[in-house]
């Protein structure tokens, strides 16, 4: 797939304003553990990721990773690549402990 993933930075609206407008991927991550606490896609990711930044996810303390489509994909196609990251991401997971390490964060963000 072959994705440019932005660095992971915190969830909050002053680095939200630094995603580029678009459709694209996200994945967030607990902030103290590195645990992936979700994968999403929007057909605008900066406004899903300040949505999110509002409900704050339980009260957790978050991070964010992001990656913005250049050309434009239909709506199930952007499906396609959420369905993806999830599948890869459980397919590393299925024999290990749901912990997260930073080893394995570079892999899936290759997706």
């Amino acid at each position: 797939m072959g994705l440019a993933w932005s660095g992971i930075r915190p969830l909050d609206g002053e680095t939200i304003s630094t995603v580029p407008p678009g459709a694209g991927l996200y994945l967030l991550f607990e902030r103290d553990t590195r645990d992936l606490v979700f994968i999403g896609q929007s057909a605008d990711c900066a406004q899903r990721l300040r949505s999110h930044a509002m409900k704050l996810l339980d009260g957790k303390d978050l991070l964010f990773s992001s990656t913005i489509e250049e050309k434009p994909l239909l709506p199930h196609n952007l499906k396609e690549l959420e369905n993806d990251l999830i599948g890869n991401y459980f397919e590393q997971h299925r024999n290990t402990s749901s912990e997260i390490s930073d080893k394995l964060l570079p892999s899936i963000m290759r997706t």
